[in-house]
């Protein structure tokens, strides 16, 4: 039984978070704080070469967007706002790097606009190999 074939946005996008992953595995030489966000890089870079995954995938880039967009907004209006800006700020900032961080955050534009205008990164994440 030969397997389909994978789809090159699946091998540029698994390539581009391994790459992320790796960056930030050589910066946790020097601080070891940055071993948090190349656990979730490296987990999207296997989702994505196996091609399984497509809740977990996705779940975790919209998470990501998530986060950074409550932490900017807090950031911006958290004075206006009469919140709590401190705290907000660091849960936003630690939830962000436990979902893979800035590069994710990059990435995870890339991807998810590839996910909604083509069909290919998803079919190829449901599991074409089953």
């Amino acid at each position: 039984m030969a397997l389909p074939a994978r789809p090159l946005q699946a091998t540029v996008f698994s390539l581009l978070f391994g790459a992320s992953a790796a960056i930030m595995a050589w910066l946790a030489l020097d601080a070891y704080a940055y071993y948090l966000p190349a656990l979730p890089l490296l987990a999207a870079a296997v989702l994505l070469w196996r091609g399984c995954g497509l809740k977990w995938f996705k779940g975790m880039l919209v998470l990501n967007q998530l986060t950074a967009v409550i932490l900017i907004l807090d950031l911006w209006l958290g004075d206006a706002l009469h919140l709590p800006k401190l705290t907000i700020s660091a849960a936003m900032l630690g939830a962000n790097l436990l979902l893979g961080g800035p590069l994710m955050g990059v990435l995870s534009l890339f991807a998810l606009a590839s996910m909604h205008f083509s069909a290919v990164l998803p079919g190829w994440l449901k599991g074409a190999r089953a």
